[in-house]
């Protein structure tokens, strides 16, 4: 079993052998049951439009139909797509297709993230593009990367239950797919994109070629517009 590493209620850090993946996360909330709305996040997430939190957990909350909910992510292939319908992306500067497994070209193209992250960083006038208030939620019915999620602490069992379900058939702890497309298809649970939340993720692992380029975008970002918070740090 994971060494558990206690900051209060309903928070938590874990150590645990390699193999088990992210899986002691949900374990913990099941048996610890939190009465609430529980956000993952991906330790590279870069970027935070932190004033729509509230409504973002709001959400989830309070759409019951709904079992886990992303925020429009800035570097993920679906969100992408939407975002340039809704005109956030110009098509002159890249262009992003439908991704049918919910990931899409972006997940493995290193070139095209550094463009992207370069255009959110550009200017203020870029990112207010990304803040799409209507519509607020687009369903998928497949995977998707889960670098910013939100699930009800009600739900973090059915989360656990895909993942061992996933381990006796693939013989892996794999939560990303099991708590979206295996909890879709076995467990018939609705998810969706929560448009108005903004957040950048930096990179994939097959996008790390550009990584360092990426990360130096925002730490001079940082740098410069949060100097106040960053000052001695970066």
């Amino acid at each position: 079993s994971g060494l558990i590493n206690y900051y209060g209620k309903g928070r938590a850090s874990f150590w645990w052998p390699a193999q088990r993946g992210y899986s002691e996360y949900y374990k913990y909330y099941t048996d610890n049951p939190y009465d609430g709305v529980i956000i993952k996040a991906d330790d590279d997430t870069v970027f935070v439009n932190s004033t729509m939190i509230p409504s973002f957990a709001r959400y989830i909350w309070q759409h019951k139909e709904i079992f886990l909910l992303s925020a429009s992510v800035v570097n993920q292939g679906l969100c992408a797509y939407y975002q340039q319908k809704h005109n956030a992306i110009p098509k002159s500067y890249e262009t992003f297709s439908y991704a049918r497994n919910g990931m899409g070209d972006l997940q493995t193209n290193g070139t095209q993230a550094f463009r992207l992250h370069s255009y959110f960083l550009a200017s203020e006038e870029n990112r207010a593009r990304f803040y799409i208030k209507e519509p607020e939620y687009y369903r998928f019915t497949f995977t998707i990367n889960i670098n910013f999620v939100a699930i009800r602490g009600e739900d973090m069992h059915v989360a656990w239950e895909m993942i061992l379900k996933k381990l006796v058939v693939e013989k892996r702890y794999y939560d990303e797919g099991a708590i979206t497309w295996d909890a879709i298809r076995w467990g018939r649970k609705q998810m969706g994109i929560y448009m108005p939340m903004v957040v950048a993720h930096a990179t994939y692992s097959h996008q790390l070629k550009m990584e360092r380029k990426i990360l130096s975008l925002w730490t001079e970002w940082a740098k410069k517009e949060r100097a106040d918070f960053y000052k001695g740090i970066l």
